[in-house]
């Protein structure tokens, strides 16, 4: 708050035109500030529902892919387990016939062998690559959740220090009122 020197007059102690227009002039520069706070605060406010919005939207988005991709994937799994089942059978009846013929038992085994190394091969890899994706779109989720925080607490300390910074303003308008005031007096 800047001081101000009044010019004094011959009787009476200072220049009261003077200091009526000075209080008047704070009185709207703190009207001003405050104002200009509101519409800070405003918009502070607005931005924060955009950044909420915003925000919500893209989780939505990533949900709804994050859905859409293990629908497929569970899918895939039903697909490749009606293949194993499918599979299981086939190797069964190689073990049947092995006890009846030494060279069909070596190539069914060998086949069965093969078929479910394969499937188990595409089933440990579908199951890593959906493990990977998780800890993907689990790491991105956190990241993102993690730099709103971030911003909300920022808005919120700027929200919080609004009601001190215009309690002191009002303090001050107060006091020099009340300065005045007591100047009127004597």
């Amino acid at each position: 708050m800047e001081t101000k020197n009044f010019k004094s007059v011959a009787f009476g102690g200072f220049d009261k035109e003077e200091v009526i227009q000075y209080i008047q002039k704070t009185a709207q520069e703190n009207t001003d500030v405050q104002e200009a706070l509101r519409r800070e605060n405003n918009d502070l406010r607005a931005e924060n529902e955009a950044l909420q919005k915003r925000l919500d939207l893209s989780l939505r988005k990533q949900e709804d892919s994050a859905r859409r991709e293990a629908e497929e994937l569970r899918e895939k799994i039903e697909s490749l387990s009606a293949e194993l089942e499918e599979l299981r059978p086939q190797a069964q009846s190689y073990q049947e016939v092995r006890a009846q013929v030494g060279d069909i038992e070596c190539q069914a085994r060998r086949r069965a062998s093969e078929l479910e190394s394969a499937t188990t091969a595409r089933l440990n890899a579908l199951v890593s690559d959906i493990q990977r994706q998780y800890q993907d779109m689990a790491g991105a989720f956190g990241t993102t959740a993690a730099q709103v925080t971030a911003e909300l607490r920022k808005i919120e300390v700027g929200l919080s220090q609004l009601p001190r910074a215009m309690d002191q303003t009002g303090k001050e308008l107060n006091e020099m009122v009340c300065a005045v005031s007591g100047q009127k007096k004597h």
